[in-house]
């Protein structure tokens, strides 16, 4: 998950940062996360987040205007809302805000929180998990990038990292055959269709936030990959 942390209190930032380490810690589940002590440089960013950790009262951005940009990239992100006071509430709602986190931050409280607001967001996507050797690690499917091949063995590129997995592509495909937002457009990558940016006969663009990753698209595997991506988009 892509999770943003928004605080112009330098040590409530770094505090959520450090309880979403410690969950990582003892859930196996991973958080790409990006800090900011102000709402000005979110606010100039594109980027699509998951999750995100907001003051409602910053100078210059206030946490209700950055939420709204926020939203706007992404209806369904998460939103928790750090507040020290009421007044902003109402407001508050109009959002869809998640849950609302006092300061100072209750340790119990807040990891209810998280682990409520993971459910919620494991209820609309899925999680698998990957093995390899004697790890574990549990993935959501919606941060599968692609999957792609490395010495025989299939390897996942997520949002947050690159895992490596015990079992072949053709595991993955079958794994993944429900999933309507998976295609194979050549015989060495699985691709997440949400990713694609724009395809041609030969290749395909993969853009996560501002970074774009070019892919081969084969003869073979472009027909059917084109009809996977137009019924995906409903075209």
């Amino acid at each position: 998950m892509k999770v943003l942390i928004c605080d112009d209190d330098k040590y409530i930032a770094d505090e959520i940062q450090s309880k979403l380490t410690e969950f990582t810690d003892k859930h196996k589940i991973y958080f790409d996360i990006d800090v900011f002590y102000n709402g000005v440089a979110p606010m100039k960013s594109d980027a699509s987040y998951d999750m995100a950790f907001i003051d409602i009262e910053m100078p210059q951005v206030n946490g209700l205007t950055l939420a709204a940009h926020l939203k706007a990239f992404n209806p369904n992100i998460i939103i928790f809302i750090i507040t020290s006071h009421e007044s902003y509430l109402d407001d508050a709602m109009d959002l869809d805000v998640f849950r609302y986190l006092s300061k100072p931050i209750d340790n119990d409280r807040f990891f209810r929180a998280l682990n409520t607001a993971i459910n919620y967001y494991h209820s609309n996507t899925q999680i698998i998990t990957l093995e390899y050797y004697d790890e574990y690690y549990s993935v959501f499917t919606s941060d599968i990038v692609y999957i792609t091949i490395e010495e025989r063995k299939a390897v996942i590129i997520t949002r947050q990292k690159k895992y490596y997995t015990n079992k072949k592509l053709s595991y993955w495909k079958e794994k993944l055959k429900d999933y309507d937002y998976f295609a194979q457009p050549h015989y060495s990558y699985l691709v997440n269709l949400r990713y694609v940016s724009d395809f041609n006969k030969t290749q395909l663009n993969i853009k996560v936030d501002l970074k774009t990753e070019t892919l081969p698209i084969s003869q073979r595997n472009y027909s059917n990959f084109k009809k996977a991506y137009f019924a995906y988009i409903g075209v």
